[in-house]
């Protein structure tokens, strides 16, 4: 079977969060008139394995892991069907094999093979008004378009887990404005879905406490705002589209921050926001206290 080997030791605290919250939803809305839909558009083999195992630490098992799709697939109550989709054929070959370990979901799944912004237009379309589903949209890198999730916004029916490159993000915005490179802006126009980011993300460099010696002052420049301070942004950016936004989680390694794992409501229920608020909040503080 192929080898999934990607993530790391932060792996384990995302699809602990997301087993949690899956878990949950089937419970709670099974029981309703909905359709109850699971979602994974970069959904991978349906194991992984760490890319680097030496980073695993003492607390973490050398081993195969379950994925985000076997999780999914064993979750009880189950869900009414499942969308499986990555554009790495080895992947989707690797996803059809996994359901043939599950005979009674074969029906209700479908496996593709499609860019996962394709992907995740085509799904959302799909819901009708009787509808309820879960995306989880895990990229590798920066393959996400941020136009994708204004699809997923306009649902009405979709609860979404991102996982945004953070750590991308802070590569291609360096700390000084005048390093930034050309030839990535409009990767982070796309990344960002806007252009205005330079306006957001950069704030002029503290004035020198003193002259020069002939009483000039030097231009100062542009400066990144911090961590945080972009991290904000990018939930500001969520916030703009999505009826209720978390603050997310941050997931690191050594020390550096790689991924936010965000969690968006698109639903305008106010009730179905409430109850999303507050579960999402006690499983994000709970692993992160875990931690």
């Amino acid at each position: 079977m192929t080898k999934h080997k990607f993530g790391g030791p932060w792996t384990r605290l995302k699809l602990a969060i997301l087993r949690d919250y899956l878990g949950f939803f089937t419970r709670a809305l099974g029981k309703t008139p909905f359709n109850l839909y699971y979602a994974d558009a970069f959904a991978g083999t349906g194991k992984q394995s760490f890319d680097d195992e030496s980073g695993q630490g003492a607390f973490f098992e050398h081993e195969d892991m379950e994925g985000s799709a076997r999780i999914a697939l064993n979750i009880e109550p189950a869900f009414d069907g499942y969308y499986f989709n990555d554009l790495a054929k080895p992947h989707y070959e690797a996803l059809k094999e996994l359901l043939k370990e599950y005979p009674e979901k074969e029906p209700i799944t479908r496996i593709t093979n499609l860019d996962g912004n394709d992907f995740v237009k085509r799904f959302c379309a799909s819901l009708r008004s009787n509808d309820r589903a879960i995306l989880f949209i895990d990229p590798y890198n920066t393959e996400l378009n941020w136009e994708t999730l204004t699809y997923v916004a306009g649902s009405n029916r979709i609860d979404l887990w991102l996982l945004f490159p953070i750590s991308a993000l802070l590569r291609m915005t360096p700390t000084d404005s005048e390093r930034l490179d050309p030839a990535l802006v409009k990767t982070i126009d796309r990344l960002l879905g806007t252009d205005k980011w330079q306006e957001a993300l950069y704030k002029p460099k503290p004035e020198p406490v003193h002259d020069d010696l002939f009483g000039e002052v030097e231009n100062e420049g542009m400066e990144r705002l911090n961590v945080q301070e972009v991290s904000d942004f990018v939930k500001s950016r969520l916030e703009e589209q999505f009826a209720y936004v978390a603050k997310p989680a941050t997931l690191y390694n050594n020390g550096r921050p790689l991924f936010l794992f965000m969690f968006a409501v698109s639903n305008s229920s106010r009730t179905a926001q409430k109850l999303a608020e507050k579960v999402s909040t006690q499983i994000l503080r709970k692993h992160q206290n875990a931690r």
